[in-house]
């Protein structure tokens, strides 16, 4: 999407407001997330701004932290038979996300004031 939060915020817990089963709403999103994360990466490589140290550790990284979760995830799924975990990371992200953006909104407004905060400005802060 164009700010790059769809996958998780908006069309997950759509999709299980939708009726769809919480699996196929977690591996979808998470697919479409996949296409995203592959486009702007290419685009970094292609413009020459990906810094190479970083995207090994980082990709190293999100895959670990990928395979511990689907592990572990799947494991408590399998015992208790129930899909909840899956409904409870779409919210705690939403909720966190949330609580990021008045986080850093809050800081913005201590440093620069609400009326800098409210004001419409370009992208990527380049006329601040």
């Amino acid at each position: 999407g164009l700010f790059g939060v769809g996958g998780g915020i908006v069309k997950g817990p759509l999709m299980l407001a939708m009726g769809i089963d919480a699996q196929v709403a977690s591996a979808t999103a998470a697919t479409m997330i996949l296409f995203t994360a592959s486009s702007a990466c290419i685009s970094f490589v292609t413009f020459g701004d990906l810094v190479w140290d970083y995207g090994a550790l980082f990709f190293v990284l999100g895959f670990v932290a990928t395979y511990v979760g689907q592990v572990a995830v799947s494991a408590f799924m399998q015992r208790r038979s129930r899909q909840s975990p899956i409904v409870f990371a779409i919210g705690s992200v939403v909720v966190l996300s949330a609580a990021c953006v008045l986080l850093a909104s809050i800081i913005l407004a201590c440093k620069k004031g609400w009326a800098f905060v409210m004001t419409s400005h370009g992208l990527c802060g380049k006329d601040d």
